[in-house]
């Protein structure tokens, strides 16, 4: 039976979905369009992490569900599933899926950093790039992660957002991968991993490149979209390059950084023709040069992947973080550009930062070890789910202390007419604590 668009739409938003892989963008919203293109981001992109790689093992017909879903909401013409050809058993799973529908294909994606970058994924389906701070919709394209293609289908199921994958690696026991309940805690997850290996570690919430540092996993808790734990010693190097005193790196930079451009050399998004120069950053910051900044497009194309920092500064500066700092000024300002891209480089495939590279740069090559998929655990006594997963307002709540609830049941909505998405209990239990920020439940 033939749905439409609004229905879809309508059971997509009362199932909470966002954006899986990335800033948590409702997926109602996004699909509220009429692209040519919906393509699944299904690269795993950072190194380390396995989360998608066994959901697209083990749950490829609900992918291509879902892509059918996204395909029928938005009239696209083409359903693409990017995806690495390394992960062959990924890849032979989502081929099979979509075997019997000539709308859907599997695109092949080399192992390298960052292919999960939109801009790179939408470049190599289609070869065409997204000006600077304009939407994949100006070229055509709306991305999907893979994760959010699988909520998609269950939410058109009338199934609502209440797990998700997650790998626990790094200075762990016994590094997993495992599917659990949106709001478990993370200091439950290190134990299912058989424990930290260190008395007080530091941990990345996220991919290693990408993610966030806590030091108070106490306080950290799974949301949709936390894709990866990774349990790390407080003095790795990739820790204090992420964390280390924002001005001490100033005052170390204004000495140390050559003009090598060595971090403009590898930029992903400079070879698109994107405008974005690292080292000019660093020059106009260390240098006092801000005319270099004055049509934004250095700095308001960066993906903030990590490459410049990572892999491609040799004095062992942080170009991301002082473009980082940057970027947020230039938005916060409401600066904006329309220049349109500059020609793809022409050597852009051979200077593509291998995956296997990255990886020995940033020093974790000892964590980069298999992850067995962990199907048989047992599940949180209690969760806390946050009221703001997801770009937008946070949640109101709709229960209240000493309330019963059941999995799946909505506990909270964004204010009316907001941008934002609903969440959900994701086991049954009693309400024990409602505030501003989340609402704990506990299996008793």
């Amino acid at each position: 039976m033939a749905r439409t668009k609004e229905q879809i739409l309508d059971l997509i938003q009362a199932a909470g979905v966002v954006g899986a892989g990335g800033a948590g963008f409702p997926t109602h919203v996004k699909l509220n369009s009429s692209p040519e293109y919906v393509i699944a981001n299904c690269a795993e992109c950072e190194p380390l992490i396995r989360s998608d790689k066994y959901l697209m093992e083990m749950h490829a017909e609900e992918i291509v569900d879902g892509m059918r879903a996204a395909l029928e909401a938005t009239g696209a013409r083409y359903g693409v599933l990017a995806v690495k050809e390394k992960n062959h058993a990924a890849v032979d799973a989502l081929e099979r899926a979509c075997a019997d529908d000539p709308q859907i294909n599997v695109h092949l994606l080399e192992n390298y950093y960052p292919a999960g970058d939109e801009q790179q994924i939408i470049y190599e389906v289609t070869g065409r790039v997204i000006p600077v701070g304009q939407l994949p919709i100006s070229v055509g394209c709306v991305v999907i992660n893979a994760q959010t293609l699988r909520h998609v289908a269950q939410a058109v199921r009338g199934v609502p957002v209440t797990s998700r994958n997650v790998t626990v690696c790094g200075e762990v026991a016994s590094p997993v991968t495992l599917e659990v309940p949106i709001g478990t805690a993370v200091d439950y997850l290190i134990e299912l991993a058989g424990g930290s290996l260190l008395a007080d570690p530091a941990v990345i919430i996220g991919g290693p490149l990408m993610g966030r540092v806590t030091f108070d996993i106490a306080h950290e808790f799974v949301t949709k979209t936390t894709n990866g734990v990774i349990v790390l010693p407080k003095d790795h190097p990739l820790i204090d390059k992420k964390n280390s005193d924002f001005d001490r790196q100033y005052r170390i930079a204004r000495s140390a950084c050559c003009q090598c451009n060595y971090c403009t050399l590898i930029c992903p998004r400079s070879h698109l023709g994107l405008g974005v120069q690292p080292h000019k950053i660093m020059q106009a910051l260390t240098l006092n040069r801000a005319e270099v900044l004055t049509d934004g497009l250095s700095a308001l194309g960066c993906c903030n992947c990590g490459l410049c920092t990572y892999v491609g500064c040799n004095m062992g500066l942080t170009p991301n973080r002082f473009i980082y700092a940057v970027r947020a000024d230039l938005l916060k300002k409401k600066v904006k550009t329309d220049k349109q891209p500059a020609p793809v480089n022409k050597m852009r495939d051979l200077v593509k930062a291998p995956t296997h590279r990255v990886i020995q740069r940033t020093g974790i090559a000892a964590y980069d070890v298999d992850v067995p998929f962990l199907s048989d655990h047992r599940p949180p006594a209690a969760v806390r789910i946050m009221l703001r997963q997801h770009i937008g307002a946070a949640c109101v709540p709709t229960v209240a202390r000493d309330d019963r609830v059941t999995c799946g049941q909505c506990i909270g909505a964004p204010p009316e007419g907001a941008l934002g998405a609903r969440v959900h209990a994701s086991i049954s239990g009693t309400v024990i604590a409602v505030t501003e920020d989340h609402i704990d439940i506990m299996d008793i």
